[in-house]
């Protein structure tokens, strides 16, 4: 037996990895990255639709053609390096604008000379944006006004990254930008292969029909005025990246997939709320719902290995900033990371149990050879370099077991443990302060998204509110939801009071509770339903 490694050759980011990768990647799926923050996620998982809708074929409608469960799919991306150059790198806009002793015609003339001068030093491709001048015909006003409004939709514009891997909030399928190499191919270096996993996440549930016009009409539509204006400003010429496989999902299902797609729905089905303001809470939830995926494959993983069912670790989310309840929530997510750490030790184990070189090895007489079977075994089933510049030393197959076991926890990239914080941080559910630790912890933005994911067209309690995140995702705020998932361990419940508490107040202040004359508390959704103007 050897672990399925299907990038292990002709994936060239993956021959950069160290040694041993597959591991995590069997268990999580190939690749999720530490740099690749929620939005990008999104946007990842959206420039595979486009990719596919370009290609006329459904969204998230890919059969299974294999063992591997690996899709017949293989994505192409527009590099649009013109554009992004015009959008992201140029510096000479503002002198020009502020240049009065030029006519509009002579500006629009020199800007262009500019542009094509800047672009040709960097892809030493010449006249790139003539056509500028052909489009707006002297108009340079009319030009800056474009460009200046498409860059105010830039997300996280004071990020230094560099200006190919720079990106615009999605409003239609021009302005859906990719992560790009300075080279003008398809990089990794922001878009690890996590946005294209979660494609398949949500291909591989059971709403993908009832997802799929859905983000058609929200995110590929050209009838968004700003995506009309990013196409008066675009060069005429179509470039793409050549196709490529996507990444690779261990399991053709599994109940982490559905919840991620039916709250994908309740978000892009909420009449009241224009399609550019679901992209933030779209990413919030996305992010929580990958943490949760790793939280349940983990807890898997490790009832496989003890053949039990093993509980799912629960999410403390503190909105006090209150001392008791941060530590717990502090230790509620090191033991996050904790059981990921213990779900890849257990996953080597009964792995290696399975292959009859490891047997062999164990039972040999000869400790030389059963050294060296024991790192044989090991190396082919992982198809890993771990253990060969050890090959002349002599241990047990415990202790070589023990040292690939180390190597593979400790990685220092694309550890799936160390995804955990900035996945949190990035959605909205994690915060760190310096002195006080890094803990679960519901910023604004984050309540806001799970109200409109999770809250229909009726108003419900807030106690029935807090059951459903316990229930939904394992998040604890309250003392009913502590209870259930503490049992019989001792917990302070005037904490977790406050800490509801804290929640209706800031949901009050956010519009989403009210308190009525019986003094119950209840929850709505106003964008639920169409808003009257």
């Amino acid at each position: 037996m050897s672990i399925i490694t299907p990038y292990s050759t002709e994936d060239e980011a993956a021959k950069t990895e160290k040694p041993g990768m597959w591991v995590q990647e069997a268990i999580f799926g190939h690749r999720f990255i530490e740099e690749q923050k929620p939005f990008m996620l999104v946007l990842e998982v959206l420039s595979v639709c486009a990719s596919v809708h370009r290609q006329g074929n459904k969204l998230f409608d890919h059969g299974v053609v294999n063992a591997t469960h690996t899709e017949e799919l293989s994505v192409s991306i527009e590099v649009r390096d013109a554009l992004r150059y015009l959008l992201f790198e140029d510096t000479t806009l503002e002198r020009l604008k502020s240049d009065e002793t030029m006519t509009d015609d002579q500006r629009l003339a020199s800007w262009v000379s500019e542009l094509n001068k800047g672009f040709r030093s960097r892809t030493k491709r010449s006249e790139a944006f003539s056509y500028l001048n052909d489009r707006f015909e002297g108009r340079f006003e009319a030009l800056v006004q474009a460009v200046e409004i498409l860059r105010g939709l830039q997300i996280e514009p004071l990020a230094s990254r560099r200006w190919t891997s720079r990106f615009l909030a999605p409003r239609g399928s021009k302005l859906l930008f990719a992560d790009i190499a300075i080279k003008m191919s398809s990089d990794r270096r922001f878009f690890g292969r996590g946005g294209e996993l979660l494609y398949l996440m949500l291909s591989r549930s059971e709403h993908s029909d009832r997802l799929e016009p859905l983000v058609r009409g929200a995110f590929l539509s050209d009838t968004d005025r700003i995506d009309v204006l990013i196409e008066q400003i675009s060069p005429p010429d179509n470039k793409f990246t050549k196709d490529a496989p996507v990444g690779y999902l261990p399991l053709a299902h599994h109940k982490s997939y559905d919840r991620l797609a039916e709250d994908w729905i309740s978000l892009l089905e909420l009449p009241g709320l224009p399609t550019p303001q679901k992209f933030e809470p779209l990413f919030r939830l996305t992010s929580l719902n990958l943490v949760r995926y790793f939280m349940e494959r983990s807890a898997e993983v490790i009832g496989q290995g003890a053949d039990r069912d093993v509980a799912i670790e629960p999410i403390v989310l503190d909105v006090t900033g209150n001392g008791v309840l941060r530590d717990r929530s502090i230790s509620a997510l090191k033991r996050t990371k904790e059981v990921v750490d213990d779900a890849v030790s257990t996953f080597v184990r009964t792995t290696m149990e399975q292959e009859p070189k490891w047997e062999q090895a164990k039972l040999h007489h000869d400790p030389k050879m059963q050294s060296e079977l024991a790192i044989e075994a090991i190396e082919k089933t992982f198809s890993t370099g771990i253990l060969s510049k050890n090959s002349g030393s002599t241990s047990s197959p415990e202790k070589w077991l023990s040292l690939f076991v180390s190597d593979v926890r400790s990685r220092s990239r694309n550890n799936t443990p160390k995804l955990i914080e900035p996945l949190g941080k990035g959605g909205g559910f994690i915060a760190s302060k310096s002195g006080s630790g890094t803990w679960f912890c519901g910023s604004d933005e984050f309540l806001e998204a799970l109200v409109l994911a999770r809250v229909k067209k009726d108003a419900i309690t807030i106690d029935a509110f807090l059951s459903d995140l316990y229930e939904r995702y394992g998040i604890i705020i309250g003392p009913v939801e502590a209870g259930k998932a503490f049992l019989k361990r001792t917990f302070d419940t005037t904490s977790f009071e406050e800490n509801a508490r804290e929640l209706e107040r800031r949901l009050t202040g956010l519009g989403f509770v009210k308190r009525l004359s019986d003094d119950c508390a209840f929850v709505s959704n106003p964008y639920s339903k169409i808003l009257e103007s």
